[in-house]
């Protein structure tokens, strides 16, 4: 029997990206190899992006499963999507992204060549129009491209250009756990699969490209998301934090953070894109420090 990919796509909201990722993944190469089906899992109880689903699914005439998800956060929609999926493989892409024809066999045969359990491609931004000068300076929102073949730890993971096989969350009893209502699911996803024995690779051929619209394009934006990381990657290593690490961490995060505030009125003399740099950073610092003390600064991602 051939292998089946499930391609599991989270979306709120997004109908016109939404679209432009399906019409990108019709166009896939899969060389006989394998078949494939799409799982889309609308965040948003109103149900907005039905309409949509299924006039491209009749026009298209591919198979789309699609249902809704009432629990506005990620983990919640990821565990709805993996439901619905009856492939042995996962696909997972983000409703804000496009991928190139060859995108999903490129991964499929990278996992079969090196004979483990998923592989990870790049992401790269993609701007429709012109974005200010001060965002392609600081280079936000590229991220590090990785060796093909190499083997990931859990820090260097995420979900939005991802193939696994299904066996990762049946075997090992597996799902994106629904405490991560932010981010950082699919960190601690990848991390307890890989304390299970789990092994994913980087594939560098397999990139997919992010749309990044103009409300990225504020300086608050970089602080808030900041805030968010901040608070998930303290709740990441906490239980890692014993004895007098829990006098001196506090104290550190704090002169950092400090640091980081001070340099403010200097980053702004030398450019937009290092203020922002420097407002990211400090705000990192200081959302794990108020994380300590059980404080999360934003409660709930609407960005």
């Amino acid at each position: 029997m051939k292998d089946h990919i499930s391609i599991c796509i989270c979306t709120i909201r997004r109908n016109l990206l939404l679209e432009r990722l399906i019409r990108s993944l019709k166009s896939q190469q899969t060389e006989d190899l394998f078949d494939f089906s799409i799982v889309v899992v609308d965040n948003d109880s109103a149900g907005p992006a039905r309409d949509t689903v299924v006039r491209i699914r009749e026009e298209l005439g591919i198979i789309i499963e699609y249902d809704i998800e009432p629990e506005q956060t990620i983990p919640a929609a990821r565990n709805r999507a993996l439901g619905l999926a009856r492939g042995n493989y996962i696909g997972i892409v983000d409703d804000d992204e496009f991928v190139p024809h060859n995108w999903l066999i490129t991964l499929y045969k990278a996992i079969q060549r090196f004979g483990v359990d998923g592989g990870l491609g790049p992401v790269y931004p993609f701007f429709a129009n012109k974005p200010p000068v001060w965002i392609l300076k600081g280079r936000f929102g590229e991220r590090p491209v990785i060796k093909t073949g190499t083997l990931l730890n859990w820090t260097q993971t995420r979900t939005g250009n991802v193939l696994l096989k299904k066996n990762v969350f049946d075997k090992h009893h597996i799902r994106f756990d629904l405490k991560w209502r932010t981010s950082g699911s699919d960190r601690a996803f990848f991390r307890e699969a890989m304390e299970a024995g789990c092994r994913f690779i980087a594939v560098e051929e397999a990139p997919v490209y992010e749309t990044v619209p103009p409300e990225r394009w504020e300086k608050s934006y970089y602080l808030r998301r900041a805030l968010v990381q901040g608070f998930n990657a303290h709740k990441n290593a906490e239980n890692q934090i014993l004895g007098l690490s829990r006098i001196w961490i506090p104290v550190k995060l704090a002169a950092v953070a400090g640091a980081y505030i001070a340099a403010l009125p200097l980053a702004a003399c030398l450019g937009s894109h290092w203020y922002v740099k420097c407002l990211e950073r400090g705000g990192y610092h200081l959302s794990r420090l108020f994380a300590m003390f059980g404080i999360e600064l934003i409660k709930r991602r609407d960005f």
